[in-house]
Order: structure tokens, then C-alpha cells, then sequence
């Protein structure tokens, strides 16, 4: 075997070996999507809600929000699929609220790769 072939094969290995390593787990993506879903919930659902509901939580909703986390993950955890490819990993997420037919739900369809997220596809569902 070449030499220069020798040492191609040693950086692909260390390269896989750092992605393995490298390729983020389930509780990382719940946090991640936990994290995502809040926002979108406090600055696009809370700001966007109907007059008379948002009347009536006068400026609750952020918190409510907030107060969620637990529900969220519970939810996240629930709804959410993973292909674990070793060196990346892809998961897809149904978020919605169930017995709320009134709120969006969506599908989420991320990809997770040294201890970072990629969220390539989001779509409301009907």
C-alpha cells in the first residue's frame, strides 16, 4: 500500500471517528427543539392570537409559554423519530398541541451533526 494511501485512510478514520463521537443524541435534539418551539410559540402564536383570546390572557401567553417546558419535552420526546446514521443523525418531529385543532401543527425534519442542529424542512400540517 502507498504511503499517501495509508495516510488517506488514517484522516478518514480520524474523521469518522470525530463524527461518530461527534453526531448529537436524543436529549441534545429535545433540547434543541424545545428551545425552537418556545420561540416560535412566544413571538409568532402569542403575538398572533385572536382578539378576544388575547384579551383575555392579557399578556400571559409568554409566560405560559414558559411554564410549557416540561409538557414540551414530554411531547417532543413522544412525536419524534431518529435515524441514527453513526456519523449524523436525522429526526423528524410532529409538533402540535393535541386537542387544540385550533393552533398549527407542524413537521420539523432536522439534522443533527457535531453537537449541532440543522433544521432543513419545516411544514405546517393540515
Amino acid at each position: 500500500m502507498k504511503l499517501s494511501a495509508l495516510i488517506s485512510l488514517v484522516i478518514l478514520a480520524i474523521a469518522t471517528t470525530g463524527l461518530v463521537i461527534t453526531n448529537p443524541g436524543p436529549e441534545d435534539y429535545a433540547s434543541y427543539i424545545r428551545e425552537q418551539a418556545e420561540t416560535y410559540l412566544a413571538d409568532e402564536i402569542c403575538t398572533d392570537l385572536p382578539p378576544a383570546l388575547g384579551e383575555s390572557l392579557m399578556g400571559q401567553c409568554a409566560d405560559m409559554v414558559a411554564s410549557l417546558g416540561p409538557q414540551l419535552d414530554t411531547l417532543i420526546r413522544d412525536r419524534t423519530e431518529r435515524l441514527n446514521l453513526a456519523v449524523v443523525s436525522l429526526y423528524r418531529t410532529s409538533l402540535g398541541i393535541p386537542g387544540f385543532p385550533m393552533l398549527p401543527s407542524y413537521q420539523v425534519e432536522t439534522l443533527g451533526v457535531l453537537r449541532r442542529f440543522i433544521t432543513y424542512r419545516v411544514a405546517e400540517q393540515r
